[in-house]
């Protein structure tokens, strides 16, 4: 780790014994561009000066890094880029030609667009770690998520696009499940609709439980109310009501203050659970046998953080690097040694503290939620830093979270983060990370900082300023239980 430490202070460039002057162009020297704005970043020795076409450049104090946006004109042009520190020197220089507007070539052949195969109606079964998904689209994070679903559920399938069944929830809704969390059985689905049994609410150690039985196991969503955060709902596909008692088990629950229902449509039965507190400390929903269980957690017994479980994952690590800056820096090492700070914060603050890598490895997303799960974290943190844009811009810190009782913490954390005098890149919703898509407890994710940025990439290659994102993110945590243990 000293070893580590050491070299994130110094940046990549360390001071060069031999006389010439270390000079690296990062971006910028493309032989033909097609826009007369072109940006050209270099990177020399920490302390160095250094000119863009006879303009000096910022020589940033942490990195060496350095960069400007020049005006070219049409045709052939000579850039000149020199770097000197006392007797040192060193100088380029780009042959950049600007062409006119890129010529329009012959339509590429487009990539056909996938539709939906209706393949007649199959049953399939879900699998360990399966989820439902709005639509068929999808990104780098996947498709968006509506919830989680427990194993052994079956549904009709009716079409296939891509790697998706799509697949029937109720008479009027349909979503899409991954093909590789399911397997096709034989039979068919639970005739819609069921009859719900009876309902029991019960008191555990670390829980308030509510159980509904049913006749099979059937698809399910759950949320909360972003106009009321008190309220957990469930929703079960291709069941009516016909639980005829609701029997509350212990008068003094935890975090649950009632229950009730809702047949909001024939085939669709919400089960509603209101809490006595705005704040929700985490929550799952599974089957036992053919009987839905939802576990709704207490609110810790702790003393603002101390005693507080805490769990912190640093991003990217091992053959996973993450993002990589100009003058080099490893996103993977970034983030493990801010979350290293914040642990040693949380830890003198009485926090007990559970990482999902204190080293060099690189869990997968599903170890890394296996281990914060089988801990029992309390809340959890997930530190990276971000890139892409402009080298010159300044976008800011970012705070993202995937469900709506998750906004607080994230919130909490955000402000602090602006005072570390940085920009607000945003404050994100419905973040389909999969760190963040558990409800076991509350979490989030920081984006600390752009490494694409010069400036930005300067602040993070400071120790010093590592250890105040580190407070920050400190600070937010401490802010955020003062507010959630006192409503």
């Amino acid at each position: 780790m000293k070893k580590l430490l050491l070299c994130l202070a110094t940046a990549a460039i360390c001071a060069p014994s031999q006389a010439k002057l270390p000079l690296r162009i990062y971006s910028g020297d493309k032989d033909t561009v097609y826009s007369a704005e072109h940006t050209i970043v270099g990177v020399t020795l920490p302390g160095a000066h250094a000119t863009i076409a006879g303009t000096e450049a910022k020589v940033y104090d942490h990195t060496g890094s350095f960069g400007a946006k020049i005006h070219l004109k049409k045709g052939r042009n000579k850039v000149k880029i020199s770097a000197a520190n006392g007797k040192q020197k060193a100088d380029t220089t780009l042959n950049i030609f600007l062409a006119d507007k890129r010529a329009s070539s012959p339509a590429a052949a487009k990539e056909p667009k996938q539709e939906t195969v209706f393949i007649g109606a199959i049953t399939v079964a879900t699998d360990s770690g399966a989820y439902l998904q709005y639509g068929p689209a999808g990104d780098r994070l996947g498709g968006s998520k509506m919830c989680f679903l427990d194993r052994d559920i079956r549904l009709t399938a009716t079409g296939e696009i891509g790697a998706l069944y799509k697949v029937r929830l109720s008479e009027n809704r349909y979503a899409y499940l991954p093909k590789e969390y399911a397997h096709a059985v034989e039979g068919s689905a639970p005739a819609s609709p069921v009859t719900t049994g009876s309902w029991s609410i019960t008191r555990n150690d670390r829980t308030d439980r509510v159980c509904v039985g049913l006749p099979a196991r059937l698809p399910y969503t759950y949320w909360t109310e972003d106009n009321d955060p008190s309220s957990l709902c469930i929703d079960l596909f291709g069941a009516c009501d016909n639980s005829n008692w609701i029997t509350q088990r212990s008068l003094d629950l935890g975090i649950i203050d009632r229950v009730d229902f809702r047949q909001v449509e024939s085939d669709v039965y919400r089960i509603i659970i209101r809490l006595k507190s705005a704040y929700v400390w985490g929550f799952t929903v599974g089957y036992e046998g053919n009987t839905l269980c939802i576990n709704v957690r207490h609110a810790p017994e702790v003393d603002g953080l101390k005693g507080l479980h805490v769990g912190l994952d640093a991003g990217h690590g091992g053959k996973y690097p993450g993002a990589r800056s100009p003058s080099g820096l490893l996103e993977k090492d970034l983030n493990l040694d801010i979350i290293l700070k914040l642990r040693d914060m949380l830890t003198k603050a009485g926090a007990k503290v559970t990482l999902t890598r204190d080293g060099d490895t690189g869990p997968s997303m599903t170890e890394r939620k296996r281990i914060l799960r089988d801990a029992g974290v309390d809340i959890s943190v997930s530190v990276h830093n971000n890139s892409g844009g402009g080298a010159l811009a300044a976008p800011g810190t970012a705070a993202l979270y995937k469900h709506s009782f998750d906004r607080p913490l994230a919130l909490a954390i955000a402000r602090r983060l602006l005072e570390l005098d940085v920009n607000l890149f945003g404050l994100v919703g419905n973040f389909n990370f999969s760190l963040n898509g558990p409800t076991d407890y509350p979490n989030m994710l920081v984006e600390g900082l752009f490494m694409s940025s010069l400036e930005e990439e300067n602040l993070l290659a400071d120790p010093e300023f590592r250890t105040r994102m580190a407070r920050a993110i400190f600070l937010g945590l401490e802010d955020y239980m003062k507010a959630a243990l006192t409503k």
